[in-house]
């Protein structure tokens, strides 16, 4: 079997309706920088579930010693997750989206094939990727406010007070932003302006980052100290989009990050769920110092004439509701307690899907719908 032939067996494999490689000059080079020819043969009919290393020998007909060396050999370059659990140990194939943009890119090393991968990926994203995610019912990150932020926080459900999730887990990690350490390896962008060792991983997900390379274990007091130092530095709280159990907290950029890039680059307005929390103005006690403007991710403040105002500028923050994700970065450094968030009205409050299977069988769900509507319109 030729090279080519084992590239393509693994796209045909990994390709489905729902999420697939998008038509791309950039991306056979992707795959080429960062996957083997015998890797792809490797994973073309690798699991997409969790299994045993014994079930995955017997799928691959291979013997159980050089499967096994495989697959950690793979888990440490970021392509197999392994589920370290009680019960026992379980691997399955990341997805395509992980692979390429998210997990190698933890360990923050400046290394191949990361620094060769991360360019073409980054091109890639850029011709249509996120075309692969806008029929989906979910997006993959919720917004948790800044706890101070909070006029009488009281309302939190326990999913969205970012101190109660952190005390329900007993693993705590810390790894590198996969985006800003993916552009800081591209020479078409400068090194981001923001902290690099922020993205927080806990409990199991924990345990296969620090077995593997991929972030480093940390205690409670540190993973609060880091959420605090990336509040103070304008990013954006994001969680894993599911009640029960999310095991990532990303601190995103406006910059960099994939999520917020769909917003500015793409014209993909879901970029990140919003919290259950919107910005309120009291315009009397606005300065109009303009610091909450320039700290918003999605652009949603602007300072405007107002009746209202008491400062020599006449002018007070307002906000375009529409674009609020309810983050509190704009809260955080506003000294004169002129904004603040506040929960909304019960009929506007939304709820994440369950559990991650859950998110992804609804995702799954909305996805082939739109195919079939996609199909009667032709």
């Amino acid at each position: 079997m030729t090279d080519q032939e084992k590239y393509q067996n693994f796209i045909d494999y990994v390709n489905n309706p729902i999420i697939k490689f998008t038509d791309s000059e950039h991306m056979m080079p992707m795959i080429r920088e960062f996957i083997t020819p015998e890797e792809a043969a490797f994973l073309t009919g690798f699991p997409l579930g969790g299994k045993t290393l014994e079930e995955i020998a017997e799928i691959k007909q291979m013997d159980m010693e050089e499967v096994t060396k495989e697959v950690k050999r793979l888990c440490a370059k970021g392509i197999i997750y392994e589920s370290i659990r009680e019960s026992g140990r379980r691997y399955k194939m990341w997805s395509t989206i992980e692979i390429f943009s998210r997990i190698p890119y933890w360990n923050g090393k400046d290394e191949e094939p990361n620094k060769s991968t991360a360019a073409h990926f980054n091109k890639y994203w850029a011709d249509g990727f996120i075309d692969q995610v806008k029929s989906m019912k979910h997006t993959e990150l919720r917004s948790i406010p800044i706890q101070q932020t909070v006029e009488m926080p009281t309302g939190f459900m326990p999913f969205e007070d970012i101190v109660q999730v952190i005390d329900n887990y007993d693993y705590y990690t810390v790894s590198a932003c996969p985006c800003r350490a993916r552009h800081r390896l591209d020479p078409d962008f400068e090194d981001s302006k923001y902290p690099e060792e922020v993205c927080l991983h806990f409990n199991e997900l924990g345990r296969y980052c620090v077995e593997n390379g991929h972030g480093r274990e940390i205690t409670k007091e540190e993973t609060l100290e880091i959420l605090k130092r990336s509040a103070e530095a304008g990013l954006v709280h994001g969680i894993a989009n599911a009640e029960e159990d999310p095991e990532t907290i990303c601190n995103c950029d406006l910059e960099y990050c994939n999520y917020f890039r769909r917003y500015y680059h793409l014209d993909f307005d879901r970029s990140i769920e919003p919290s259950n929390y919107k910005v309120k103005v009291t315009e009397e006690a606005c300065k109009a110092c303009g610091l909450c403007v320039k700290r918003c991710p999605m652009d949603a403040l602007q300072l405007k004439v107002s009746a209202k105002a008491t400062n020599k500028f006449r002018k007070a923050v307002a906000l375009e509701e529409k674009f609020c994700i309810g983050c509190g970065v704009c809260v955080y450094k506003c000294k004169s307690g002129a904004i603040f968030l506040e929960r909304k009205p019960e009929a506007e409050i939304t709820r994440s899907p369950r559990t991650e299977k859950e998110l992804i069988r609804e995702n799954v769900m909305s996805a082939f719908a739109a195919l079939e509507q996609q199909k009667e319109k032709n």
